[in-house]
This record gives structure tokens, sequence and C-alpha cells, in this order.
């Protein structure tokens, strides 16, 4: 007979989905993840297409929303890191490219 145990095994949570759009010039991004009630801390960090390096990196933080005000038009990203608060895991997401625009009246 072969025993199997199940102790220590703690079903992690991750980040289902990023949601990303723009709400005139700020960009909002909104994380969810698979178990809302885990203790997770999030940080955001926004990329602009044809730079290497993010234009925004935000500290660990409780909320998983993140607001940032864009000034140039471009096209932009996010990856999310979420980390546990209990075990120290880290997990990521990066979210779909956005496209902002700016009109200006003549």
């Amino acid at each position: 007979m072969i025993e199997i145990s199940m102790e220590n095994k703690i079903e992690q949570a991750s980040i289902q989905h990023v949601e990303v759009f723009f709400n005139k010039a700020y960009l909002q991004i909104k994380a969810m993840s698979t178990d809302p009630n885990q203790e997770l801390m999030y940080a955001f960090y926004v990329y602009k297409t044809g730079e290497v390096d993010a234009i925004e990196k935000s500290a660990y933080k409780k909320f998983d929303t993140h607001q940032l005000e864009i000034k140039a038009p471009g096209e932009y990203r996010v990856k999310v890191f979420a980390k546990n608060k209990n075990t120290g895991k880290v997990m990521t997401q990066s979210s779909k490219t956005v496209q902002y625009t700016m009109i200006k009246d003549y």
C-alpha cells in the first residue's frame, strides 16, 4: 500500500488577468487574482514601446490597482508582480499593449 501525503500542499494564488485601459490621460491598471482572499502585495512596472527600461516602477502595495498619468502618445504595457505576504513567492503577469493618442484642437 502506498500512502500519499497531502500536508503542506497549499494552493497558490496566481494573477489571472491584467486589465489596462485609458481614462482621459490616465493609464488605469487592475490585476485580478485567482484567489482574492490570499494576502498579496502588488507592484506595477509600466513600459512604453521603443524604450528598454520601465518608465514607471511602483513599490509593492496592498492594492491591486494602479494609475499613472501618461504625457506622451505611444503604446504601453504593464507587468504586474504579486508577492504572497506569507510565503514571499512572487508571480508575474503582463498586460496586452494599449495605444494612447493625443488629439489637439487647432
